[in-house]
């Protein structure tokens, strides 16, 4: 099925990859893709040099290259020499669209500005913790230490950071410890959380969201190397029965 009012906005990363392979899974594609790098040419030739497999394995397969996956599942794609989501190429080239609705998938630390929320576009994504219990930074590695599982909240986004309206959110279990959270793992629940929320549009055709309270809210900073080990030797060493694992959306509850 073509999502004819979405578009994905899609950086060279793991997220990005496992977004395409779990959507492509369930047959849900977006209309559009804007592919943005700062070297086209690496993406190119990732993709011409490319002879590995195309499965996508447990989670998803992250050594696939971007612009395979996206000839592989015959993707339109729009490519944007930059890597800055806020620079002038970007901004028109959005503006330029017409879906509504904009999945994206940026690089790590960018920080949508004014400029975009002007655009008339709602920008869906998938943030990897509970909201607004964990916002902010590396909050994975915050989830395992204070509650001992992983959570994404879809939401939209505003100019404050993981303060926007809520779509749907959902906790998961720690992996196996042989699984990489930072590039393995978290890509793929941040994908599953995705689904969840285009599946609900597609299903309802429309999105039922609620905006965020302050209470219980708490908002992190990238982690201690030593938490992070903790937080790693915890997942290492099998605790994987701590987290009441469930799915929280406008339909099972209010959020």
């Amino acid at each position: 099925m073509i999502l004819s009012d979405f578009a994905l906005i899609a950086s060279n990363t793991a997220r990005t990859k496992a977004y395409i392979q779990i959507m492509a899974g369930r047959g849900l594609f977006p209309s559009a893709c804007i592919v943005y790098a700062e070297d086209m040419d690496v993406l190119y030739r990732e993709s011409r040099d490319y002879t590995g497999s195309m499965d996508m394995g447990d989670y998803f397969n992250r050594d696939i290259p971007l612009l395979t996956l996206m000839d592989h599942f015959s993707m339109k794609y729009i490519v944007v020499k930059d890597k800055d989501i806020n620079s002038d190429s970007m901004i028109e080239c959005i503006r330029g669209l017409p879906q509504t609705y904009f999945i994206y998938s940026g690089y790590g630390g960018a920080i949508l500005k004014s400029t975009l929320f002007q655009l008339g576009k709602n920008f869906l994504h998938v943030h990897a913790g509970i909201l607004p219990e964990y916002r902010g930074s590396t909050t994975a590695y915050y989830s395992i230490l204070k509650e001992g599982c992983l959570g994404a909240t879809a939401i939209f986004l505003n100019e404050k950071i993981d303060e926007g309206r809520m779509i749907c959110r959902k906790r998961f279990a720690l992996p196996e410890e042989t699984v990489d959270i930072d590039y393995i793992y978290e890509p793929y629940i941040r994908a599953q959380v995705l689904l969840m929320a285009l599946e609900y549009y597609v299903k309802h055709g429309r999105f039922d969201v609620q905006g965020q309270s302050d209470e219980n809210a708490e908002t992190y900073y990238i982690i201690h190397p030593v938490l992070k080990h903790l937080a790693l030797n915890y997942v290492r060493e099998g605790f994987h029965e701590d987290c009441v694992v469930h799915t929280e959306s406008r339909d099972s509850r209010k959020l």
